[in-house]
């Protein structure tokens, strides 16, 4: 007897199957072209059997990129449908996520930054196409084979049969019901029952729609400068390749150090880290490569020069690469998954990525040793006076820093790999990361900035010597000198109280000076071939600029007391001041204040106001920041904590918020207190008052004390509104306005607690009244108490035409008309609603009047009706249906007598405030001299591979 198989209802399979057929083509085509251009390479001599071979490697290029932009189109069409069938889109997008989170959302899961890569490598390839000229066959044929190994990570094949079958490569295009099994899927209509898990919050951030693409362009790059490394070594043409790869080392230098350095202001602007830089290690891994590619741009320079340092460059351009591999390994094969915030979790893709890594390092290692005899050398070594050997001492110095890094970053590595063999070792780990780096980071920018400085005035050595030893020893001196100055002036600004740090001050601020020296005496003011100058004044600025931000920065939130009882963080204590809403507190010079806060979505933002005083106590300066706090996406508990910064030229003011109240961090805490409360009950009209007495235990007394409360129900309104409550069509909300009146504080409050009834389930929304610590809810029984149950209501049935008047027991009610504009507080409209209203007029044998407007609803092809009541002469009515040929309205009318709502509240006397935040504030003067560094040296890059790119046309 054969299964039937399942007809499932709501797929949309044509997209998943467009994609997996692109995914499949994307890995064929990148093989054939890899293929064709090795023959090309290998053909070189014969002229038309080569150019033939390249033909066909462009063709399988070109098809392998609109390949790779179809699956990109494929995942952003089913992502921005909502199409939940597929897996990725039920992993990363939900109905809630604002469009401009997409390319957040895309480029999330492993998969999407996959893809991410592959698509800048195509973009790449299609300009190497256009300008590589001799070297575009061997280039690309190792371009072409890398996109082999990525494509591999898309194509989520099993080889091999039963448990034991390798999975490779993860398919983004698959259905959700391709990669795991669950009841669900029984279901023909399971679609319908489908909703996304939606994006993490930490990456709703405009910074990740920009961070991660100019990252990954900067990964991508760096495949280029390996590509020509290789090619070179390929065809053993070892002086070639030199010119032509200096402005994409170049350009990638620039991208990747921009791609870094907008993960800093990241870090910096939405993140809580207190800083630019954490020494993360999935941040270290991104840094590395960059470290490398600078060292090789360097020998790059001094073999083009000299001859020498060829065999440097090449290690240094593969090491680049294979360091970006090696980045990837870690960040996404879930071995960094408890050092660091940023990592990937394990998708089963790690022998992969260990193979692409292993695949490169003997391919590099085999063309370079088999072809290093081959390697111009030349026989006489650089003078130790020239700027060349001290540019190659420099790049090993540089090489030294990223081994330093790279050796502690893989600590998590080494401890699995030591594991493994003895089950019984533990790891050790750094768990201090920044004293760590900063050790031996320290002599190394020490070293670099005086160097960087130093060998500018080297360029004397060119000429005659012997007739500008005067200058030399003169713009040397002066540079010395104003270091000292700008050094000395330093110390008097900020805290340089240890030598090594007043050492690293003196080398970043003579990396600037002699720098400047040489634009304005050697180039005279041409900034066009200035940019290694202007890069290595931004080196030294950006050592300035951590030295002033990171050692003088002043914690300016201090209140010891603040979070006793709350947390045993004694930093946390020390750093941080309680702020509770509407009370200004003294925060240095500045007077704070919590003035209140928002929800949208899952962020919630705060309003700090700050007022600066002078001695006379005038305000001189006020200002708001707005830090906010995100909730995961089950609005569960606090999932991160954004800063918010006011920014001058000379310091920035750092505010995050470092606390809240538990319940609000928590939603298991809040549960838990809402359980320990102790309430009272009580039903009560409008108007109505009592007095209830309270006892406290008073702590470490066999006494209690006694407080009386004062209550009143003032209003009991329909349809409320509460700040925290989103209406939904169909929602019946109450709410009560309760006074509440404390003999011991003498003040009276107004609490406005609300409830929903939304079809079965009942939302919940009580009202804190914290100068009295007590919290008022209502309760269950409300409903019965103000609404008429419809089961008690005889309705009877009207069939009426505009203009009629029928007799509802005893009132009068004339249909006066349609109206499409309907305004039913019960009533949220939704795109593709057909809505109208029938306008009722009531009027009772004593004079009273009425207008009441149901409503008849289209939602989705089903009729629906809302109904509308005039509770003060206990009329209600149903408009279940419209006849369109006559314009007859069908209306259910029931009349029952008028009866006087009363709220059933509960209120507890001990439920501690929770308008409170633990806020942190931290000054950082001087910080805008490491962003102004940082982006000198990109700029400067850049200016060098405009420079190179018109030397070589």
């Amino acid at each position: 007897m054969m299964i039937e198989e399942i007809q499932y209802i709501g797929e949309h399979l044509w997209p998943g199957r467009i994609g997996q057929a692109a995914v499949f083509i994307a890995f064929s085509a990148a093989i054939l072209s890899s293929i064709a251009y090795f023959f090309a390479t290998q053909k070189r001599e014969d002229v038309e059997l080569s150019h033939s071979w390249r033909k066909i490697g462009r063709v399988g290029f070109g098809i392998h990129g609109l390949a790779v932009f179809t699956i990109i189109g494929m995942l952003f069409y089913v992502m921005l449908n909502n199409y939940y069938e597929y897996q990725y889109v039920q992993a990363h997008v939900n109905d809630d996520l604002a469009f401009r989170y997409i390319f957040s959302a895309f480029w999330e899961g492993q998969e999407g930054s996959f893809l991410l890569w592959m698509f800048w490598h195509v973009i790449l390839g299609g300009l190497l196409m256009l300008s590589a000229k001799k070297w575009e066959s061997p280039v690309m044929a190792i371009i072409a084979s890398v996109e082999i190994i990525i494509g591999s990570m898309l194509l989520g094949i099993y080889i091999g049969f039963g448990p034991e079958a390798f999975r490779l490569g993860s398919n983004p295009a698959l259905l959700l019901r391709d990669v795991m099994e669950a009841p669900i899927f029984a279901n023909a209509e399971y679609v319908s029952l489908l909703d996304g898990t939606g994006l993490n919050p930490l990456l709703q951030n405009w910074w990740m729609t920009i961070h991660p693409p100019t990252l990954f362009l900067g990964f991508a790059s760096t495949v280029v400068p390996f590509a020509f490394a290789m090619a070179g070594l390929w065809i053993r043409d070892h002086r070639g390749w030199l010119a032509p790869v200096l402005p994409w080392a170049l350009f990638s230098g620039a991208i990747l150090g921009t791609g870094i350095l907008m993960g800093g202001a990241w870090a910096y602007e939405a993140l809580s880290f207190g800083g630019y830089w954490a020494w993360d290690p999935v941040e270290n891994m991104s840094l590395v490569p960059w470290i490398v590619l600078i060292a090789g741009i360097h020998t790059n320079l001094i073999a083009r020069t000299t001859d020498q340092s060829i065999r440097a460059t090449y290690i240094f351009y593969a090491l680049s690469f294979i360091m970006i591999v090696y980045s990837t390994f870690l960040t996404r094969s879930g071995v960094l998954g408890e050092t660091s915030v940023h990592a990937f979790t394990e998708m089963g893709l790690e022998w992969q990525l260990v193979t692409f890594i292993v695949v490169y390092v003997l391919l590099a290692a085999y063309l370079f040793f088999s072809r290093v005899k081959g390697i111009p050398a030349p026989e006489k070594e650089e003078s130790t006076s020239s700027k060349e050997f001290w540019m190659f001492i420099g790049s090993l110095v540089l090489l030294f820093s990223a081994v330093l890094i790279t050796a502690s970053t893989s600590l998590p590595v080494y401890n699995k790999i030591r594991t493994f063999f003895d089950p019984g070792f533990v790891g050790r780990v750094i768990t201090d990361p920044v004293p760590h780096f900063n050790k031996y980071q320290l002599w190394i920018g020490v070293f670099i900035g005086l160097l960087t400085g130093f060998s500018q005035f080297l360029r004397f050595r060119e000429k005659n010597f012997s007739s500008y030893w005067k200058k030399f020893l003169l713009h040397t001196g002066i540079g010395v000198l104003l270091a000292m100055v700008f050094t000395y002036l330093s110390t008097l600004a900020i805290n340089l109280s240890a030598w090594q740090y007043q050492l690293l001050m003196f080398s970043g601020w003579f990396a600037v000076v002699t720098n400047v020296d040489h634009i304005i005496s050697f180039l005279r003011g041409n900034l066009k071939v200035g940019g290694s100058a202007i890069s290595h004044i931004g080196f030294g600025l950006m050592i300035v600029g951590v030295l002033f931000s990171g050692l003088n920065q002043k914690v300016i939130s201090r209140n010891p007391f603040l979070m006793e009882g709350l947390t045993a963080n004694e930093e946390a204590k020390r750093n941080t001041v309680l702020l509770i809403k509407d009370s200004p507190m003294i925060m240095d010079e500045y007077e704070v204040t919590l003035t209140g806060d928002s929800i949208d979505y899952l962020t919630r933002t705060y309003y700090i106001d700050y007022k600066r005083r002078d001695e006379t106590g005038q305000v001189v300066e006020q200002f708001q920041l707005e830090p906010n706090i995100l909730y995961d996406k089950e609005f569960t508990k606090v999932a991160a904590s954004n800063p918010s910064t006011k920014q001058y030229w000379n310091r920035d003011v750092f505010t995050h918020i470092a606390a809240l109240p538990p319940e609000e961090m928590d939603i298991t805490e809040k549960k838990a207190k809402e359980d320990s409360l102790d309430y009272k009950t009580y039903i009560m009209g409008i108007e109505e008052k009592l007095t209830f007495l309270d006892t406290v235990p008073v702590k470490d007394r066999d006494t209690f004390l006694v407080r009386s409360f004062d209550l009143e129900v003032l209003d009991i309104q329909r349809n409320a509104q509460h700040k925290d409550y989103i209406p939904e069509t169909g929602d019946i909300a109450i709410s009560a306005w309760i006074k509440v009146t404390s003999s011991e504080k003498d003040t009276s409050f107004i609490a406005k607690p609300v409830l929903v009834l939304r079809g079965q389930v009942l939302y919940s929304f009580p009202d804190q009244i914290n100068p009295l610590n007590t919290r008022v809810k209502l309760n269950e029984e409300v409903f019965d108490l103000v609404y008429t149950a419809e089961a008690e209501l005889d309705y009877q049935e009207y069939v009426i035409s505009q203009g009629d008047e029928v007799t509802v027991g005893d009132i009068k009610v004339k249909f006066q008309g349609f109206n499409k504009d309907v305004t039913l507080p019960s009533y949220e409209k939704q795109e593709g609603d057909i809505a109208v209203a029938a306008m009722l007029n009531a009027t009772t044998t004593d004079g009273k009047t009425a207008d009441i407007e149901p409503v008849f609803l289209i939602r989705n092809s089903k009729p629906l009706n809302l109904k509308d009541e005039a509770t003060e002469i206990g009329l209600h009515a149903r408009f279940v249906s419209i006849n369109p040929k006559d314009g007859k309205a069908t209306i259910f009318m029931a009349h029952q007598a008028p009866r006087a709502p009363k709220a059933s509240f509960s209120v507890a006397t001990r439920s501690f405030r929770t308008d409170w935040v633990a806020l942190q504030a931290i000054e950082f003067p001087g910080i805008n001299y490491f962003w102004l560094g940082a982006s000198l040296m990109m700029f400067g890059l850049t200016i060098s591979m405009y420079h190179r790119i018109r030397t070589l046309a």
